[in-house]
């Protein structure tokens, strides 16, 4: 499936996310504590805020672990950013590992020049990665 992008750099990415998303629940672990009184649910029926997002953590003392993943995400070309992105796609779940011409196409579809911040803004970045590589059969 991959043919640009290597699976340890897939794998040293999704470990970073996972470093970034451990800083980000460190943040955030506190403000569960705070009484909003009622909120709406969590999935589907809410707009996402800065606290959904690891871009959180760039605004903090917690920003190396965000810089890090930022910088390898950085330092891929354009064509291993997309199959990176395709990845995340399959590890959503939006399609199957059979399905990878598909997720590319989708990929591709999602502007070149703001993919940095796609990819690694995402909370959850660290399950697709892992999820789409064991779909994928690269674990």
């Amino acid at each position: 499936m991959f043919s640009r992008i290597e699976v340890d750099q897939v794998r040293r990415i999704a470990d970073l996310a996972r470093q970034a998303a451990d800083a980000h629940r460190r943040l955030v672990g506190g403000l569960r504590d705070i009484e909003l009184g009622e909120q709406p649910d969590e999935r589907g029926d809410r707009n996402p805020s800065d606290l959904d997002s690891l871009s959180l953590l760039g605004q903090t003392a917690e920003r190396r672990e965000f810089d890090a993943l930022r910088d390898a995400i950085a330092e891929l070309s354009p064509d291993q950013r997309q199959e990176l992105k395709a990845a995340t796609l399959i590890g959503r779940g939006e399609f199957a590992a059979g399905q990878w011409d598909e997720a590319m196409s989708a990929a591709a579809a999602i502007p070149a020049s703001s993919d940095v911040d796609y990819v690694s803004e995402r909370l959850n970045l660290h399950d697709e990665l892992t999820k789409a590589l064991f779909e994928m059969g690269c674990q």
